[in-house]
């Protein structure tokens, strides 16, 4: 209830805000061309987890989500944007249920940001959603109801054929943040003790990151990206990707080629140090359309840590900063990876059509980059559709469904998790709306 009265209050004071459409003395308006948008997502999720007794359940909760723009002092280009996020779970959720940290009751300003753009070019400061190129490194979680924002100042240029985006990042606010920050495992480092950690967790805080993106596109077959990511204390990235799309008749294929390495962090974060890196990430992936038929192909290695991860050495790949709940299975059983490594090979089919909608089955295998572990398999499910009758209105039915191996009892994050079944299954409304 309080976090509701919260809401509350933040929404009237956004259209406050908005009906002021604010004049100062001299005649110049504060703001103008005033936009609003919001979005309600009310979402229930099962949970059946053989690893502990806290990870069984089901929950209820709701994402409110409020966003108002506006032009600032008559001056083209130059923007100010807030967005307030509040996540309900009108007390459904058992707070020792680890497997829906980031669900938590709670209210926070998820954007506040000031823009400027022309000719192409924007600058931006302040907190704000920032997702680059598929998300593998640098996404906003957008699938979680608290959702993950982090604070930058930016520069971007997209024209024509050629994007760029530069950013130093001094701030996360993760999906698992509950207003306090300065929690948990953050970036592989423990704030208890200050020391450095295996694990890749992520944790609300400050930070020393730069990003950066550049891709040309040189024909619709063959866009070459570029990127480097700095993460503070935790890694360096340096990678390349070549994606595109081609037409064979009525047959449209997409495809993903893309190498990165990983390296001991160039920036610190405070005085906590940095940790030891070093490993390889390939992508592999093939995408095919037939008339509404879909198949997909799909080959991911994130490579095991130094000396090969198999005498408690370093961890492996990691992408702390990513959209993980898009990649290598849905039941979420490889937020932080291994330190032998992941491989994931995994098959897709589907049908899409416009009154049908969308709906996909995937089928994983994963083990590990070194040794012979064998991590299970999973087969995910999902079905998306417009809600008929009404506008605006986005249904959602997906479930996950992982089988454990006896033999990576050990391997997974919370210590022997992967040698376990679990299950998952969402149903989810999302409705959007503008003013």
């Amino acid at each position: 209830m309080k976090n509701v009265i919260k809401m509350s209050l933040a929404t009237a004071m956004m259209m406050s805000v908005g009906s002021v459409s604010a004049q100062a003395d001299d005649g110049i308006k504060i703001f103008d061309d005033i936009k609003f948008k919001g979005e309600l997502r009310p979402r229930y999720q099962l949970t059946d987890n053989d690893a502990t007794a806290s990870s069984k359940g089901s929950t209820f909760t709701n994402r409110t989500n409020l966003n108002i723009s506006a032009k600032l002092l008559e001056v083209d280009g130059l923007k100010a944007t807030v967005e307030l996020n509040s996540v309900n779970d009108f007390n459904t959720l058992d707070q020792n249920d680890k497997d829906l940290a980031g669900e938590a009751d709670v209210a926070k300003m998820s954007q506040a940001k000031i823009e400027y753009g022309v000719s192409g070019a924007n600058l931006t400061v302040g907190r704000s959603t920032t997702n680059l190129d598929n998300q593998r490194f640098i996404g906003s979680v957008g699938w979680k109801q608290n959702f993950q924002t982090l604070d930058l100042v930016s520069a971007a240029y997209n024209k024509d054929s050629l994007s760029l985006f530069a950013a130093y990042v001094y701030g996360v606010n993760a999906i698992g943040d509950d207003g306090n920050g300065e929690q948990g495992i953050y970036y592989g480092i423990n704030r208890t003790t200050d020391a450095i950690v295996a694990g890749g967790g992520t944790a609300s805080g400050a930070t020393s990151t730069a990003l950066v993106n550049a891709s040309y596109k040189a024909m619709d077959e063959l866009t070459l990206t570029a990127y480097s990511y700095m993460i503070g204390s935790v890694s360096d990235t340096y990678g390349l990707a070549l994606t595109g799309k081609a037409k064979a008749g009525d047959i449209g294929i997409t495809y993903r080629a893309e190498y990165a390495t990983q390296t001991d962090a160039t920036l610190e974060v405070k005085s906590y140090g940095k940790a030891e890196r070093e490993s390889d990430y390939y992508n592999l992936d093939l995408g095919v359309n037939m008339s509404g038929i879909l198949a997909g192909v799909n080959y991911e290695v994130l490579g095991a840590g130094k000396d090969g991860g198999l005498n408690g050495s370093a961890a492996g790949f990691q992408t702390p900063f990513a959209t993980k709940h898009k990649f290598n299975g849905w039941a979420d059983m490889f937020l932080v990876t291994p330190t032998t490594g992941l491989v994931d090979a995994n098959l897709m089919v589907g049908y899409t059509a416009k009154d049908f909608g969308v709906a996909k089955v995937i089928y994983h295998t994963f083990e590990a980059d070194r040794g012979s572990t064998d991590y299970g398999d999973e087969i995910d499910l999902i079905y998306i559709n417009k809600v008929p009758g009404l506008v605006g209105v986005t249904g959602m039915l997906k479930a996950a469904f992982y089988s454990g191996e006896s033999e990576a009892a050990g391997f997974g994050l919370n210590g022997s998790n992967l040698d376990k079944d679990m299950t998952k299954f969402w149903a989810m409304l999302d409705y959007k709306f503008s003013i």
